[in-house]
């Protein structure tokens, strides 16, 4: 009698740990209620990407069997909890799947699911601000979690596997309303947008997707780094051409829940086109043109009022530009340049310095540039809001 114990014990610990994952058991309604203060000792994987606790993020978990690549938990500013993704795959990150692999993939996870939450999942063509396939199922009378199976039909091409669970509150105010309660002024001068989600995009070149992400998320928008970048066909290896995913967003407002507008300056151009290559200018030309620009310059004077206009809204701001070619935060220039797409987040008259974000994860929030180092390395700046 107790060998059979013994056995039946065993099989059990066995069965049970064909599916050891730690995300499986948060997909769960009381998930919902847990504050962004309880969250991380709560769900010990978990790490806050920024000092503002919005954003969560393991690279340690699984789901079942199946190790994680990233599974991302998101806040509003009040601590509220808002969205958890599990990644379980994405082509910008793990590369192309073979459409085999790919359903055999997310069938058997269909299958470990259903046995999980003993319900059966039902099928839509349409989830999200990817328009994916999703597989949900209903696991209380209030509650859902969805399964997102992202493809291209003809040629096939497998994008991505997410499992989510959303808790957005449809009837908070946004826009200006909802944006001038997070705008603060110190006595230092500085007047800048606080409480941003830090949303880090890693190694992948994801800064355009990576920055409207943070802010869609400020306001309450449902939208991930990773669904931007597919809706705008980003390459983790190649980054992403800012005006062409641009350019491809503004026309998927119903998608992305975000209005792009484009703030009309003549900057002096810190790339420029040499054959069939961008080019970025040297770093002793940027500073000669620092040096030469002066404060009555129409562009520049235009450039200053058009960000403070929008920082004064609660407004943060969309930043194509060049890094690395002129001090930044009271540091020298890193050996390389590059283009990169950063959030103005607020300004400082007293300094005559903006104020900026990168989406680089901890330590990268709050930065600082000369007005006119900003004007010089500026390409294009963009206003986004719901």
């Amino acid at each position: 009698m107790k060998i059979s114990k013994l056995i039946i014990s065993l099989l059990l610990t066995f069965s049970a740990g064909l599916y050891a994952g730690d995300l499986e058991v948060m997909y769960k309604p009381e998930i919902k209620k847990v504050n962004a203060s309880e969250f991380t000792s709560k769900y010990s994987p978990f790490r806050w990407e920024g000092v503002n606790k919005r954003v969560a993020m393991s690279r340690k978990s699984s789901l079942f069997d199946y190790r994680i690549r990233e599974a991302i938990a998101y806040f509003n500013a009040e601590g509220e909890f808002q969205r958890l993704d599990s990644w379980i795959y994405n082509r910008g990150s793990d590369g192309e799947m073979k459409q085999e692999k790919f359903e055999a993939y997310y069938e058997k996870i269909l299958q470990q699911l259903t046995e999980y939450y003993k319900v059966k999942p039902r099928k839509s063509g349409i989830s999200g601000a990817t328009r994916s396939t999703a597989y949900t199922f209903k696991i209380s009378a209030v509650d859902e979690i969805s399964l997102l199976v992202g493809f291209e039909k003809k040629p096939f091409r497998a994008d991505f596997l997410c499992l989510v669970v959303r808790n957005y509150d449809k009837r908070r105010a946004r826009g200006t309303a909802a944006s001038l309660k997070y705008l603060t002024k110190q006595e230092n001068g500085d007047v800048m947008v606080g409480k941003i989600p830090m949303i880090n995009q890693g190694p992948l070149g994801y800064c355009v997707p990576a920055t409207l992400a943070r802010i869609g998320q400020h306001y309450g928008v449902d939208i991930s780094m990773h669904e931007i970048a597919m809706i705008a066909d980003s390459s983790s290896k190649g980054g992403t051409s800012s005006k062409a995913a641009m350019a491809s967003l503004k026309k998927k407002y119903a998608r992305v829940k975000l209005k792009i507008k484009d703030i009309k300056i003549k900057f002096p151009g810190a790339s420029y086109i040499s054959g069939r290559q961008w080019v970025d200018i040297t770093k002793s030309e940027a500073k000669s043109r620092v040096d030469k620009l002066e404060d009555s310059d129409s562009e520049y004077k235009k450039f200053v009022k058009e960000v403070k206009k929008r920082i004064d809204k609660g407004y943060m701001i969309a930043w194509t530009m060049v890094v690395g070619l002129l001090p930044e935060n009271g540091e020298a220039p890193p050996q390389d340049s590059g283009g990169h797409m950063r959030m103005i987040i607020g300004y400082n008259d007293k300094t005559q310095e903006i104020i900026f974000s990168d989406s680089w994860g901890p330590g990268h929030e709050v930065k600082r540039l000369p007005m006119k180092s900003a004007f010089i390395v500026s390409n294009e700046i963009y206003e986004i809001i719901p």
